[in-house]
């Protein structure tokens, strides 16, 4: 199962102001100027897939109601005579491989935002790769006072979680925890369990760990793994 991505308020706001230029034009439907919007000021990491108008009718919604704000009123001219509506004059713009207006308009929108959603992403991924590395290593001296320690693999586990589990079982288990993305290039290590995350997990990786007798799909989240670890790791 791959993993959904889930903006956070600055990325939503981004991509909808952006997307409402593009809507506005004329040109876009409201599901391709969010996809097209999301190309420009979100990280490849970021991007959702967005296939249909069911993918993300709360996004719709919203760029119709920011698009139907931005679009400029008519205007009155008042004279000693009734009140005449003059019509909007023709918008004639060059066409190059964009619109000169639309350049502009999209550069102002992403020099204002851009750098505080690139920002907070990399916060998050450096706070992932913070955790990784403060995970406690296993202690060679159980080897050297004749005690064996079950060796167990668990896929599928994110930052905080890592930390937890590797400290709570670290006098039980020989706890080594890899995530999706790593699992899927690497060799498997040598080891007495692998578990395996449903919930983090992709079909390619759980085929690939299939060929391991000894492996467990953990059917569940934190609370469903320290009950194997706890009950069923117990016979390794």
């Amino acid at each position: 199962m791959l993993n959904k991505i889930r903006w956070t308020p600055v990325e939503r706001n981004l991509v909808i102001e952006t997307a409402v230029t593009f809507y506005n034009e004329g040109t876009y439907s409201p599901i391709a100027a969010i996809r097209q919007a999301q190309q420009i000021v979100l990280l490849s990491n970021r991007r959702r897939s967005l296939a249909s108008h069911s993918a993300a009718p709360d996004l719709i919604k919203l760029l119709k109601q920011k698009a139907a704000q931005d679009v400029p009123k008519q205007k009155v001219v008042e004279t000693t005579t009734p009140v005449e509506i003059m019509p909007p004059a023709p918008l004639v713009m060059p066409r190059t491989d964009a619109p000169v207006d639309l350049v502009e308009q999209l550069v102002n929108t992403i020099t204002q935002r851009f750098i505080l959603g690139l920002r907070e992403s990399l916060q998050v991924a450096v706070k992932e790769l913070e955790h990784e590395f403060k995970i406690e290593k296993h202690n060679p001296t159980y080897g050297a006072s004749g005690k064996t320690l079950p060796k167990i693999v668990i896929i599928g586990l994110l930052g905080d979680q890592v930390h937890a589990i590797t400290k709570e079982f670290s006098d039980r288990y020989e706890v080594k925890c890899i995530d999706t993305d790593r699992a899927m290039g690497m060799s498997p290590p040598q080891a007495n369990a692998y578990l395996l995350m449903k919930n983090f997990i992709n079909h390619p990786l759980y085929h690939k760990y299939q060929a391991f007798p000894n492996h467990v799909l953990i059917d569940g989240g934190m609370s469903t793994l320290r009950m194997w670890l706890n009950t069923k790791g117990q016979d390794l």
